[in-house]
């Protein structure tokens, strides 16, 4: 994760449903795409503390995400904290997710989801553009972009949005939630 492209700590980005994954990477490639990783497997592995009816607090309550990555071929290893904000993204590379998996669970976290991706990154510019396949969910574009500022995350997502309309995508294919909300609630048959 050595770009700039991942550098901040919030996260400005809109996620859309792809009908047809093709078009849309032609759209972007015509518009000057450059290929960062293509075609990578990733697993997260999604940790938190277990419940009880002892306690409330776990991460998942707190609007906390917390998952070990492995994304395959390009060996990349990250450690993703996400939250409390919708928009609060921090990563830091790993050398071994057996041993981070290892120190966190004698932390007391328990793994509670584990999901598998297809994933391609792009840069358009200052932009990265993830092209996700999940089995269960179908196909995903991911438009987004990193910064410090928490200020500016509101007009980078009205940015984000001129420029997926640019792309050709629409607001009826837009999808807010994330791809663990979105697996939790399919696994328990809401839609």
């Amino acid at each position: 994760m050595t770009s700039v492209h991942f550098a901040g700590k919030y996260e400005a980005e809109l996620k859309f449903h792809l009908s047809d994954p093709a078009a849309f990477l032609e759209r972007i490639t015509l518009a000057g795409a450059e290929p960062f990783h293509l075609n990578n497997r990733e697993i997260d592995c999604y940790y938190d503390l277990p419940t009880s009816e002892h306690s409330d607090s776990t991460l998942k309550k707190n609007g906390i995400s917390m998952c070990i990555r492995e994304m395959q071929p390009s060996g990349i290893k990250l450690w993703i904290v996400k939250g409390p904000d919708v928009s609060e993204c921090e990563a830091i590379n790993i050398d071994d997710c057996e041993k981070v998996a290892s120190m966190v669970q004698k932390l007391g976290f328990e793994p509670s989801l584990r999901m598998e991706k297809n994933r391609s990154i792009y840069f358009l510019g200052r932009y990265h553009i993830t092209l996700d396949y999940l089995p269960t969910l179908g196909h995903f574009a991911e438009i987004a972009i990193m910064t410090d500022d928490e200020q500016a995350v509101p007009e980078l997502l009205n940015d984000l949005r001129h420029q997926a309309f640019a792309l050709g995508l629409e607001d009826s294919q837009r999808e807010i939630r994330s791809y663990r909300q979105m697996l939790e609630q399919t696994r328990s048959g809401i839609n």
